[in-house]
């Protein structure tokens, strides 16, 4: 369940979902966007073992600091460290996309008390056009997919996520399957 494209996923369910309706793809964000969080967690995490050799290569004079001080600071930097990594994999595992046979599901996880569910009916969407973009895009083969729905005022994208060309042409067959306003 940890994967970042999934088609016709069993024993997935979301909110919201009729008895008759069928996941056909579940997304995340690329796995390798997950960068962006993990090294700094990493490199902090590493901090007290190098903070050391860092303050003698550099030839930093401190001040005798108490042990009490030190034990304090090295618990404050690895509670610093399991938040960053505990709120960067929520982001990352309940910002989700759904495309089922009958709707497109956006949910925006931003933090725990707040998330965004946006929904658009496959009948009103209008075209789904997809954009890799920067070296690691290229080389991973993510980017994002912007779905234009007759006369929403909210737009739906999908975000860094995996094959964004195969999602939208995917969304494609499926709005004109269900005999939607999408023009191919």
């Amino acid at each position: 369940m940890l994967s970042s494209y999934l088609e016709n996923p069993t024993n997935c369910f979301f909110e919201g979902q009729d008895h008759d309706e069928n996941i056909l793809l579940l997304l995340r964000a690329h796995p390798v966007t997950n960068l962006s969080w993990i090294i700094p967690s990493l490199l902090l995490f590493l901090l007290p073992y190098f903070w050391p050799f860092i303050v003698e290569m550099l030839n930093i004079q401190f001040p005798p600091i108490p042990q009490n001080l030190v034990n304090v600071l090295i618990l404050v930097n690895y509670l610093i460290v399991l938040v960053v990594t505990f709120e960067g994999f929520l982001h990352w595992y309940f910002n989700v996309y759904i495309l089922t046979n009958k709707k497109i599901v956006d949910i925006d996880f931003h933090s725990l008390m707040f998330k965004n569910v946006d929904l658009a009916p496959l009948s009103q969407i209008q075209e789904a056009n997809s954009q890799m973009a920067g070296l690691l895009g290229i080389i991973f083969h993510y980017g994002d997919v912007f779905i234009q729905t007759a006369g929403a005022k909210v737009a739906i994208d999908f975000h860094q996520v995996p094959n964004p060309h195969k999602v939208a042409d995917k969304i494609m067959d499926e709005v004109l399957r269900v005999g939607g306003k999408g023009a191919g």
